[in-house]
Protein backbone atom coordinates (compact mmCIF):
# COMPACT_ATOMS: atom_id res chain seq x y z
CA UNK A 1 0.00 0.00 0.00
CA UNK A 2 2.83 2.19 0.68
CA UNK A 3 4.35 1.86 -2.70
CA UNK A 4 0.71 2.41 -4.38
CA UNK A 5 0.28 5.59 -2.25
CA UNK A 6 3.74 7.07 -3.19
CA UNK A 7 3.65 6.19 -6.96
CA UNK A 8 -0.05 7.47 -7.53
CA UNK A 9 0.66 10.86 -5.19
CA UNK A 10 4.45 11.32 -6.72
CA UNK A 11 2.61 13.27 -9.61
CA UNK A 12 0.99 15.78 -7.68
CA UNK A 13 3.76 15.90 -4.94
CA UNK A 14 7.22 16.87 -5.62
CA UNK A 15 8.78 15.81 -2.61
CA UNK A 16 7.36 12.23 -3.04
CA UNK A 17 8.30 12.13 -6.86
CA UNK A 18 12.13 13.01 -5.22
CA UNK A 19 11.62 10.10 -3.03
CA UNK A 20 10.29 8.12 -5.61
CA UNK A 21 13.82 9.01 -7.71
CA UNK A 22 15.60 8.71 -5.41
CA UNK A 23 14.38 4.97 -4.55
CA UNK A 24 14.28 3.71 -7.83
CA UNK A 25 17.81 5.18 -8.70
CA UNK A 26 19.05 3.64 -5.74
CA UNK A 27 17.90 0.01 -6.96
CA UNK A 28 19.01 0.23 -10.17
CA UNK A 29 22.78 1.58 -8.88
CA UNK A 30 22.81 -1.58 -6.98
CA UNK A 31 21.26 -4.15 -9.71
CA UNK A 32 23.43 -3.00 -12.51
CA UNK A 33 26.93 -5.02 -11.86
CA UNK A 34 24.53 -7.93 -12.17
CA UNK A 35 23.57 -7.07 -15.35
CA UNK A 36 26.58 -5.76 -16.48
CA UNK A 37 28.33 -9.38 -15.31
CA UNK A 38 25.62 -11.40 -17.45
CA UNK A 39 26.96 -8.79 -20.83
CA UNK A 40 30.36 -10.18 -19.84
CA UNK A 41 29.36 -13.69 -19.56
CA UNK A 42 27.56 -13.33 -22.90
CA UNK A 43 24.30 -14.06 -21.06
CA UNK A 44 22.91 -10.87 -22.59
CA UNK A 45 24.15 -8.74 -25.57
CA UNK A 46 26.71 -6.29 -25.64
CA UNK A 47 25.02 -3.11 -25.15
CA UNK A 48 22.54 -3.87 -23.23
CA UNK A 49 21.09 -0.89 -21.02
CA UNK A 50 21.03 -2.08 -17.35
CA UNK A 51 18.87 0.33 -15.97
CA UNK A 52 16.38 -0.66 -19.44
CA UNK A 53 16.78 -4.30 -18.97
CA UNK A 54 15.89 -3.89 -15.04
CA UNK A 55 12.73 -2.03 -16.01
CA UNK A 56 11.61 -4.24 -18.41
CA UNK A 57 12.40 -6.99 -15.98
CA UNK A 58 10.21 -5.68 -13.07
CA UNK A 59 7.88 -3.52 -15.34
CA UNK A 60 4.84 -7.01 -15.19
CA UNK A 61 5.54 -7.70 -11.55
CA UNK A 62 4.94 -3.78 -11.03
CA UNK A 63 1.60 -3.79 -13.04
CA UNK A 64 0.65 -6.73 -10.78
CA UNK A 65 1.39 -5.47 -7.12
CA UNK A 66 0.14 -1.74 -8.16
CA UNK A 67 -2.41 -2.00 -10.83
CA UNK A 68 -4.27 -5.03 -10.70
CA UNK A 69 -3.76 -6.57 -7.75
CA UNK A 70 -2.94 -10.10 -9.23
CA UNK A 71 -0.73 -12.68 -7.54
CA UNK A 72 2.79 -13.20 -8.34
CA UNK A 73 4.26 -15.92 -8.21
CA UNK A 74 6.93 -17.94 -9.62
CA UNK A 75 5.73 -18.34 -12.63
CA UNK A 76 4.85 -14.48 -13.33
CA UNK A 77 8.75 -14.38 -12.34
CA UNK A 78 9.81 -16.71 -14.68
CA UNK A 79 7.55 -14.92 -18.19
CA UNK A 80 9.61 -11.61 -16.26
CA UNK A 81 12.26 -13.30 -17.26
CA UNK A 82 11.90 -14.74 -20.31
CA UNK A 83 9.84 -11.00 -21.88
CA UNK A 84 13.28 -8.85 -20.50
CA UNK A 85 15.45 -11.75 -22.06
CA UNK A 86 13.74 -11.48 -25.53
CA UNK A 87 13.84 -7.74 -25.51
CA UNK A 88 17.71 -7.37 -24.95
CA UNK A 89 18.51 -10.04 -27.37
CA UNK A 90 16.22 -8.06 -29.85
CA UNK A 91 18.19 -5.49 -29.39
CA UNK A 92 15.61 -2.85 -28.08
CA UNK A 93 17.22 -2.31 -24.79
CA UNK A 94 20.71 -1.06 -26.31
CA UNK A 95 21.91 2.17 -24.33
CA UNK A 96 21.49 4.90 -26.88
Amino acid sequence: MLTTTVLSDAVRIPRLAALKHALFDDRFRRAEPVVTRAVERGELPAGTDPAEFLKALVAPVYFRLVFTGEPVDASTAERAVDVALAAARAGVLDAP
